[in-house]
């Protein structure tokens, strides 16, 4: 979706998109960067005695903050379906990514470890998390597995050597939990 004007009456059409829609719906592009400084043109306006634009202002942004939630219950619900199957979702905004390649990976990690471990009877030790410190093109991993691409503040879990390797170039740091 395309960049548009942020009104009372997007952000009410969106907050009810989200409401009825089962999966994230598409948002315009840099929402939530638009909503912020809709929201500071929107303070600036409205005078401290202005009880209409008051109230208006605390239904923007408890619309807001319902888009948010919303959004952020669909995010993880899109996670661990993608840890199970690998689909990605569809709309997620590049504000979100970051959240949910986080989750996806937390996901991944506990199924590797404790799944793992559940059906073999063998305990792992669990795979460091990483957070990238630039774009990172993908890469074919040790295992012969494909990595990437990824986003500055993307995590990820990498194969032990690979991991190495960029932490030794500073392309990545380790998280520490």
């Amino acid at each position: 979706m395309t960049e548009e004007t942020i009104t009372f009456e997007l952000i009410r059409k969106i907050q009810l998109d989200e409401q009825k829609a089962t999966t994230l719906t598409r948002l315009p592009t840099n929402f939530f960067n638009a909503i912020s400084n809709y929201l500071e043109q929107k303070k600036k306006i409205v005078a401290s005695d202005d009880r209409k634009g008051a109230l208006e202002m605390k239904t923007i942004e408890r619309l807001v903050e319902d888009i948010f939630n919303r959004r952020e219950r669909k995010i993880l619900n899109a996670a661990i379906i993608a840890a199970r199957s690998g689909l990605p979702p569809e709309n997620l905004g590049e504000e979100e990514r970051p959240f949910y390649n986080s989750i996806v990976a937390l996901v991944k990690n506990r199924r590797n470890d404790l799944l793992k471990s559940l059906l073999t009877g063998r305990t792992e030790a669990a795979a460091p998390m990483v957070v990238f410190k630039e774009d990172t093109p993908a890469f074919l991993g040790i295992d012969e597995k494909t990595y990437g691409p990824f986003k500055k503040s993307d995590t990820a879990i990498l194969p032990e050597e690979n991991m190495r390797i960029l932490l030794e170039r500073g392309i990545i740091e380790e998280v520490r939990g």
